[in-house]
C-alpha cells in the first residue's frame, strides 16, 4: 500500500504540473490573493499561497516529488510520510475547486500512514538492523474504520428513488456525457443491466463495511471486502471519467489484504521481502503519543462523517473543528448521492476580435459552433479540468466564471498573437437527462463575458 500510494502521489504531481500556471500561479485561474476568501475554513493553511510565481510552485512540486519518491523506496519512512502528507494538504488547499473524493481519500490514507508500520516491508528501512517498528492496534483500527467509513457513509447518503425504488442511478450516471467513457457507451445500451448494477453497487457498499470491521479467521472477510472494492472501482474506472479516483480507492484498500494472501502472492511471483526488526519501544512516551493521536483521529473522522447525515444532531465545538481543518480531515463520501445529477452539457467559447469578427476558441475556427461535440468527455485535458468545469456549472461557484473567462482569453491571445480576441463570451449548452434515453433540448446559457 505504501508503494502504491507513493506512486499515485507522483502520478498526480506529474498530471498537475502540466497545468502549473493555470491552477497554481497568479497568472492562472485562481490567484493567491483570492485563495483565503473563497472556500477556506478556519484552520486551513498552504505553503503554496506564499508566492504565486511559477518558479516557487515548481520548487514545491519538486520537493513534493522527492518526498514521495523517498516514501516509495521506504527511506526514513515515517519522516517522509509526514512530509508527503503535509505537502499534499498544502497542494490541495491551494486550489479547492479541482479536487474530488479521491483526493480526500489519498490525504487520509497518508495521515494514517504516519502511524502504520508500512516501512516494515519492501523498504530500505527494512534492510537496516537498527530499524524498529512500533505497531499500534489503534492505528490498524483507525485505518480499517477509514476504509469502512467510505462505503458505509456512501451507501447511507444514497437515499433517493434513483438508488432504491427506481434503480435508475447507474442509468443517469452513464447519461452524463461529460463523464461517460467508451466502455460506458456499450453498457449504457442495456437498461435491465443498468438496474441490476444500481442495486448491486448499493448493496455492495452496505456489505463492505461489516466485512472490514467484523473479525474473521485469517482475515478472510477483509479479503472478500478487498475483492468487492476492486471490482466496484474497476467498473467505475472503465465506464466513467473520474481521473485517479478509482485507482486511489483500490490502492487504499490494499492494506486489507490478510497475511496469507500476501504470502501466496510472494511465493507465486518469487518476491523477496525485507523485514524490519520489530522491537520493544524505548520508554513509554512514544507509544502513548501514538495511541492518543490515533484515538483523536478516529474520533474527529467519525464526527466529520456523522455531521453529513441528517439524523445526527450533535456538533463539534470550534476547537476540535479547527484541529480537523488543520489536519484536513474533511471528507464527504457522497458520490452520486442522494441522487444522480441530471444536468449535462458542454461549453462554447465565443470570441470576438477588435473589429467584431467572431471566432470559436475551442474549435479554432471562424464559425462559432454551438452543436454538441462528438464526445463531450474528450473536451477535457484531464480530470482536474473536468472537475473545474463541473463546478463552473453550479450556481454555488459563479465567482469562478469571470476568472475562468479571463484566463481563457489571456492564454488564447498569448498563444495566438496573429488572431487576438478583444472579448470572450463563455456559454454553457445545458441539457437535462430524462428517463427512456431522452434529453431536453440544449439551452444556451451565458456564463460570463470578459474583455481584453
Amino acid at each position: 500500500m505504501r508503494i502504491g500510494i507513493a506512486l499515485l502521489v507522483i502520478t498526480d504531481l506529474v498530471i498537475r504540473i502540466t497545468d502549473l500556471r493555470a491552477h497554481y500561479t497568479n497568472q492562472g485561474i485562481w490567484p493567491t490573493e483570492l485563495v483565503r476568501n473563497f472556500g477556506w475554513n478556519t484552520g486551513y493553511w498552504s505553503l503554496h499561497v506564499i508566492s504565486g510565481t511559477a518558479s516557487f510552485q515548481f520548487a514545491l512540486f519538486g520537493l513534493h516529488f522527492i518526498f514521495a519518491f523517498l516514501l516509495l523506496v521506504g527511506y526514513k519512512t515515517r519522516l517522509f510520510t509526514i512530509l508527503t502528507w503535509l505537502l499534499t494538504i498544502s497542494l490541495h488547499n491551494r486550489n479547492l475547486f479541482i479536487l474530488q473524493a479521491g483526493d480526500d481519500l489519498l490525504r487520509l490514507v497518508l495521515s494514517w500512514g504516519v502511524f502504520l508500520p508500512w516501512h516494515s516491508y519492501y523498504s530500505l528501512d527494512g534492510r537496516s538492523e537498527h530499524a524498529r517498528s512500533y505497531p499500534s492496534p489503534l492505528a490498524n483500527i483507525g485505518y480499517l474504520v477509514l476504509i469502512a467509513s467510505v462505503y458505509f457513509f456512501s451507501a447511507i447518503h444514497k437515499n433517493s428513488a434513483d438508488w432504491h425504488k427506481e434503480g435508475s442511478a447507474v442509468y443517469y450516471a452513464l447519461s452524463l456525457e461529460q463523464l461517460r467513457l467508451p466502455m460506458g457507451d456499450w453498457i449504457y445500451g442495456f437498461p435491465t443491466l443498468l438496474k441490476l448494477f444500481t442495486w448491486s453497487v448499493l448493496n455492495l457498499e452496505y456489505l463492505v463495511a461489516p466485512l472490514i470491521l467484523i473479525p474473521s479467521k485469517n482475515g478472510i472477510f477483509r479479503l472478500i471486502a478487498f475483492i468487492l472494492i476492486f471490482i466496484l472501482h474497476l467498473g467505475i474506472g472503465f465506464t466513467l471519467y473520474v481521473g485517479l479516483f478509482f485507482l486511489i480507492s483500490i490502492v487504499s484498500a490494499i492494506g486489507l489484504l490478510p497475511a496469507f494472501a500476501m504470502d501466496k502472492l510472494e511465493k507465486t511471483f518469487r518476491i523477496k521481502r525485507n523485514i524490519t526488526t520489530v522491537g520493544k519501544s524505548i520508554g513509554k512516551i512514544f507509544p502513548w503519543m501514538n495511541s492518543s493521536a490515533c484515538v483523536l483521529l478516529v474520533f474527529l473522522c467519525l464526527m466529520v462523517n456523522l455531521a453529513t447525515v441528517s439524523w445526527f444532531r450533535f456538533e463539534l465545538r470550534d476547537e476540535p473543528v479547527i484541529v480537523s481543518n488543520i489536519l484536513r480531515l474533511n471528507q464527504y463520501w457522497g458520490m452520486f448521492s442522494p441522487g444522480v445529477l441530471r444536468k449535462d452539457g458542454w461549453f462554447v467559447y465565443y470570441g470576438r476580435d477588435s473589429i467584431g469578427r467572431q471566432w470559436d476558441l475551442r474549435r479554432n475556427q471562424d464559425y462559432v459552433d454551438f452543436s454538441k461535440p462528438g464526445r463531450i468527455v474528450s473536451l477535457y485535458k484531464n480530470d482536474r479540468w473536468r472537475k473545474l468545469a463541473e463546478n463552473l456549472q453550479t450556481e454555488r461557484y459563479t465567482f469562478l466564471r469571470p476568472l475562468y473567462c479571463r484566463y481563457l482569453l489571456s492564454i488564447w491571445n498569448k498563444n495566438h498573437p496573429e488572431k487576438k480576441m478583444a472579448s470572450l463570451s463563455v456559454y454553457f449548452m445545458e441539457k437535462e437527462n430524462l428517463p427512456g434515453y431522452k434529453t431536453t433540448e440544449p439551452l444556451k446559457i451565458l456564463h460570463c463575458a470578459c474583455y481584453e
